[in-house]
Parts: C-alpha cells; structure tokens; sequence
C-alpha cells in the first residue's frame, strides 16, 4: 500500500509541475525559455539537452536552444534527422528513451555504435508534432545511464505536444507577416505602375520594386506590316542604373513572335536562373550576351494572344528567384501590359487626327481609373467609381456591374451608371447562352450589336433591355485570379454609334484594370482576416492553457469559434467509453450555447457526417449539402455548408467538431486550416483537463484511505471497523445502502 500510496503521489506533485511548466511554455516565445521549462519538469538529471526544429525540405534540424555544461544559450548549429536512432518512425512514437544505451535491446548495430561514438550513456528524444507532422525534436542525453518512470515521460510528451503547438503558432504568424508585406509589396508596385506615364517610368519601377541590382532591362517591341503580316522587333528602351536611353533599333535575325517561346505555352514570365543552361530563344539573346548576362527574367507581353512586347531584365550574378519573387514577377506583368497598352493607345491617337477627341477622352478615363483604382478601400466603392469612368471614356449610354456567386443560380447588379432602377435586379447565370459563353472564352467579349433581332437572349431579358430603351450590348467577363466573378454590360441606346475595335479593345483594357484593383482589395480584406484569425487562435489557446477545467475550455472554444468563423449551429462531441457513442458536449444553436459534459445527447454515428469523419479520421468540408447524393436520411441538411473536424490527442480519435451555415460556401479553405489548428489546440487542452481530474481523483481517494486507515487504528473491535468502512465508502459513492460480507473459510460459509 505504501508503495502505491508514493505513486499517486508522484503523479500528483508531476500534474503540478506539469501544470507550471505548461504556463511557463505558453507564455513565452523564447526557445532558451521553453526549454528551461522541460529542463526543469524532468530533465535536470541530464548532462546536456538540445530543442531543434526540423526544414521539411532539407530534413535538417535547427538547434535553437542548448543546455550544456555552460548553461543555457542560444546556439548556430544545425543536425541532420538521420543521426538520430529509429529517425523514420519519430512521428508516431510517444517518446524515444534508452536509458542505457550498452543495454537497449532495440539499437541495431550501426544505431548503437553511432550513439556511443558521441560518448552518449542514456538519451531521451521527445519529438514535436503536429497534426501527425514532425516539425522538430527535444534531446537529452548523459555520459551514463539513467532510468525515467513511465509518469514522467508521458508528462514530458505532453509538454512536447504544447511545445510544438507553441512554435506551430509561431509559424503561422511569420506566415502571416510574409504574406501581408508581399501583398504591401505588390500594392506598392502596383500603384507605381499605374501612375506610370511612358515605357522608361514602367522601367523605373521595374528596377526600384524588383531588379535593384540588375545590370540592364531591355524593352523591345513587335511591329507587324498591316499588307503582308510581316513581323520585326525593335529595340525601344534600355535602362542602366545611371542612365537610360530611348532607340530604333530593330533586331537582326528573329522570326515570328509566336514561335519564339514555343516551350513557354501561355508564360507571361520566364526565369532563366543559369545563362550557361540551355534557355529559351528570345530576340534579345545576343544583346544578353554581350552584357555577360549570368540570370535574366522576360517579361513576355500579349495582347489579345499575340505578344507585343519584350521586357528583359539581365543580371550580371547567378540569381535563384525565390516564390515570391516569381509571384510578384508574374503580378508585374500584368501591369506593364496595361502600361504599355495605354502607350499604343496613345500612339493611335497621334497618327489619327480624325480620333483625336475620342482617344484623349479614352485616355482620360483610364488614367483617371488607374490613378483611382488604389484609393478605395472597399469593393462597392470601387465599382461605382468604375462605372462611372467607362461611362465617360467610352461614351456609353450606361455601364452595369454584376457579381456572380458560386452558391446562386443568378448574379446580381451591385453598381450601375447613370441610374435607370436596374440596382439590385438579377442576371441568369447557370442556363445564360452568353454566360456560358464567356465562361469558355473568357477574354473574348460577348457583343449583341441589335437586342431587338438577337435570338440568343431570353425573352425576359431581352424584354427588360428593351423596356429601358438598350438598343445594343456587349457584356465583359470580370476576372480574378484565373475565376469568373461578375460581369461588366456596356449598353447603347442608339445603333447609329455601334461597337468599334477601338471601343472593344479599350473597354478591355479597363476592364482588366478593374479586375487588378478587385483582387488588390480581395488579397488585403484576406490577409487582414486571417492575420485575425490567426490572432484568434493565439489567443484561445492562451485562454484554455489557463484553465484545466472541461466546462471552460469547451465554452471557451465555442465562444471563439463563433468570433472566427460564420457559423448558425456548432456541435463538440466527445467519446463516452460507457457508451461505446459520442456524446454531445457543447453546442450552440439558436444564439444560445451550452455545455453539458455528463448529460448531453448521443449521437449516431451511422449514416451522418460525424460519422463519416469518426471513421476516417479526416475533416469534412462541404461547400453545399443540397449538392451532394446518397446522403442518408439520418443526416439533418439544415445546414448548407458544413465543416466536421476530428478531434485527436496523440494519434487516437476522442471527438468531433462540427460547424455549420444556412448559406452555402461558407467557408474558405484558409478557414479549414486555421480551424483545424484552433482544434488541434482544443485537443491539448483537453488532454491536459482530463490529466488533472484523474489527478484530482487519485488525491481524493488517498485521502479518502487515509481517513479510513486512521479511524481503524482508533479501533480494535472488527464490528467498528466494518461499521467505518461502510460508513465512508458509501458517504464517498454516495449510495443508499451498503453491505459486507464475511467469509471464513474457503467453502464461502
């Protein structure tokens, strides 16, 4: 007895050590800290200890934080995985503890002579994970063997998992931070290149944003004979550091432009990190040369599917172009097309006399667009502002805009210029002729020179345009990132100024610019809510670490799960071992939540969502349940959009989440990953919670033996001591009756 007596009280002063060693970690960022922290809890019989977080790609581990014989520091060394036995299964195992290492059945060979050549007698490997993912590893090691109870350990990979969550988090705000200074970074270009007036300021830009130290940029363009489709480039621009210079000079020897990047398919940028590899034929390959071009980036510029321009940044050292470099490059491209597009307008205009008013007006409304696009904060703000600039440009009767969603079978008009009641209506999107039209040719604009004569529209819209006097349209698909979001309709009331080439071409290019500033806006508003969300899931897994009681981390979480994502009803489930079922033990519905850990309803777990995600151990996200088939009737499709995550703590299932919508598509797949880490944490929390009542609930029932020890020391006479036994065993059960019996031989008389 006095032995297991010692045990629980071991695993109660580990529960409190554990219990400030998880405050210590989750309030601090700094890795000496956090490894001072474990030291601490059960390392300190060690010589030396190492916390290193793994690259994913070079499977090297950073070692952050040392203990040694000098203390406590921060180190610049790095490790290989494969020097650690049995490297490949760290994932899955709870700890990796050889206490000796002569002795340690389980060491092959190599693995044993490894470990003693670096004078190791005993060595403890706690690895960091998360979601089933190594992201690093904890070691200790002494020169000779040392023993560590189960309790202990156990307690230490719990730590490891808080830690590893910890240094998660850390990883994600970085994420974020990255993020938010690339989309600042393209926002500023962006901006630049819109206030750009000729090709040299877009080389200007060029050079400030993304090529500081390049050695030259080439602009070359492509000129095509009207009469026999003759193509030649010419040299127009080159850009040094101090100097810069405008020229004529064609390029000997290049053939037709579509045949000269025939490896690059629909690239608008080409990479070439190497001058010495074999690299993609460009008209300018022999002026790259001549420079001792060591890297260069082309820029390629195509206007309606034939390139135009030529834009090449040479450097004069080996570059490797990060995926932000290339993502910014690409961006970039789109930009300098606009820019260099508004130039041939404008030289249109000067060889035409005739078009001159017409063109300045046109050339009007786009810098006055391209200046206004960066300004607004808000995506109404900027399709009213738009409106109105093609209105003016053109010389349009009328402009509407509307959006599509993937949730509705119509879109609607969200602006409109001037005013003719047409806010607010509703466009057929899912069986539109001309919808599905522009879906296939997305840039190619979708024109009705005679609403009155035209059999493609509906009788109901054409109707409606008819009503409102549009004697012809023509409709633009409004694109972002690769995805058809709305549609801009350009209407005349008068047939006696038709749709020109010119008009056409124009209304495009302003029409991308729109789409630029839409997708500015769209990048920030997501990064700011996810820089948020992030936020969020920091501080709740504050909040749960300063509680170990179930009650509260489960309000906690539904309180913050509400603040982070559009949610209508939310449902946490726990494993009820009694029942063999999952019992419901939060939820919220209605605007009302409530928790009940003992009482709450059972759930089946066939032919339900739940269900599904209890077995295959994945999270389930659907955008629209009203989309999917065979789903049984037990499944309530209330919800339209869903999300049902597993909750697991060491590598076992011990609950769900679910979260649910009445609209569809709710929810993003940033969404997904960020509520799956606050689950992750939701699932540490509850670990440590049910760690400390089972703690609790091995104090009180010492206590409880003390107490009946003591009372029958106070007693010699067997009939007390019954009476005592009986008396407290049922006052801590709480049962009604009570009863003993005695047997006296083996018989059971």
């Amino acid at each position: 007895m006095g032995m297991e007596i010692d045990d629980r009280r071991e695993r109660l002063n580990l529960a409190e050590s554990q219990y400030e060693a998880s405050s210590t970690i989750y309030g601090s960022s700094d890795p000496v800290e956090i490894l001072n922290a474990l030291v601490n809890f059960g390392g300190k019989a060690f010589a030396r200890a190492y916390l290193g977080l793994l690259d994913p790609d070079t499977q090297i581990l950073n070692i952050i934080a040392t203990r040694d014989e000098d203390g406590l520091h921060a180190p610049q060394e790095t490790r290989r995985l494969n020097e650690y036995p049995a490297y490949e299964t760290l994932s899955a195992v709870e700890v990796l503890s050889i206490a000796d290492v002569a002795a340690d059945p389980f060491l092959t060979v190599q693995e044993r002579a490894m470990v003693q050549a670096r004078g190791y007698g005993a060595m403890l490997v706690i690895p960091l994970v998360v979601a089933q993912r190594l992201i690093g590893l904890i070691e200790f090691n002494n020169p000779k063997p040392i023993e560590v109870s189960t309790h202990r350990l156990r307690a230490m990979r719990n730590l490891g998992d808080q830690i590893a969550v910890v240094f998660e988090n850390q990883a994600l705000l970085r994420s974020t931070a990255a993020t938010l200074d690339e989309v600042q970074a393209l926002y500023d270009i962006n901006r630049a290149m819109l206030g750009a007036i000729d090709p040299r300021d877009m080389l200007r830009v060029l050079r400030d944003y993304l090529a500081q130290d390049a050695l030259v940029i080439f602009h070359a363009s492509v000129e095509r004979d009207p009469d026999t489709k003759a193509e030649s480039v010419i040299l127009r621009h080159v850009s040094r550091a101090l100097a810069e210079e405008e020229v004529e000079t064609p390029l000997p020897g290049t053939s037709r432009a579509e045949d000269v990047f025939e490896t690059a398919g629909n690239a608008n940028v080409l990479f070439v990190e190497s001058a010495d590899t074999s690299a993609p034929y460009t008209p300018m390959d022999q002026m790259l040369k001549a420079e001792k071009t060591r890297s260069s980036v082309i820029v390629i510029v195509r206007e309606h599917g034939m390139i135009q321009d030529y834009i090449a940044v040479a450097f004069g050292q080996h570059q490797v172009f990060d995926s932000r470099t290339r993502r910014l490059y690409n961006a970039v491209a789109d930009q300098i097309g606009i820019v260099l597009q508004n130039q041939r307008l404008l030289r249109d205009a000067q060889r035409s006399a005739s078009q001159l008013t017409q063109q300045v007006r046109i050339l009007q409304g786009l810098n006055r667009l391209s200046t206004g696009i960066s300004s607004f904060q808000t995506e109404q703000e900027l399709f009213d502002y738009a409106a109105e600039s093609l209105v003016n440009a053109l010389g349009v009767d009328h402009i509407g805009i509307a959006l599509f969603k993937p949730s509705d079978e119509q879109g609607t008009v969200i602006s409109e210029y001037p005013n003719s009641g047409t806010l607010g209506s509703k466009v057929e999107t899912r069986n539109s002729p001309m919808v599905n039209t522009l879906r296939e040719t997305p840039g190619r604009p979708y024109i009705i020179p005679n609403v009155a004569t035209s059999s493609v529209l509906e009788l109901e819209t054409r109707s409606t345009l008819k009503k409102v006097g549009v004697a012809a349209l023509m409709v633009i698909a409004l694109q972002v990132s690769g995805e058809i979001i709305g549609s801009v309709g350009f209407d005349l009331y008068d047939l006696k100024h038709p749709f020109t080439p010119n008009v056409v071409e124009t209304a495009q290019t302003m029409v991308a610019q729109l789409a630029i500033g839409v997708q500015n806006i769209r990048l920030l508003t997501d990064t700011e809510r996810r820089a948020e969300q992030l936020q969020r899931v920091a501080t709740f897994g504050q909040a749960v670490q300063a509680t170990l009681n179930l009650d509260t981390i489960l309000g906690i979480m539904l309180g913050e799960s509400r603040a982070m994502i559009p949610l209508d009803r939310m449902s946490i489930s726990l494993f009820d071992a009694r029942q063999g079922k999952l019992r419901v033990v939060g939820q919220h519905e209605d605007d009302k939540s409530e928790v009940d850990v003992e009482n709450g309803a059972l759930i089946s777990m066939t032919g339900t969502f739940v269900g599904q995600v209890w077995e295959t151990q994945e999270m389930l996200a659907i955008a629209d349940t009203h989309n999917i088939s065979n789903v049984s009737r037990a499944q309530d499709l209330t919800m339209r959009s869903v999300m049902v995550a597993p909750i697991r703590s060491r590598g076992r299932m011990i609950g769900t989440v679910s979260v649910g919508c009445f609209a569809p598509y709710s929810y993003t797949e940033t969404d997904q990953a960020i509520y799956q880490q606050m689950i992750n944490q939701l699932a540490v929390a509850i670990e440590n919670a049910e760690a400390f009542t089972q703690s609790q609930r091995v104090a009180k029932n010492e206590a409880l033996i003390n107490d009946i020890a003591t009372h029958f020391q106070e007693h010699s006479d067997i009939q007390d001591m019954l009476h005592i036994a009986v008396d407290e065993l049922g006052r801590a059960l709480g049962a009604r009756r009570a009863r003993i019996r005695l047997s006296m031989d083996g018989s059971g008389k």
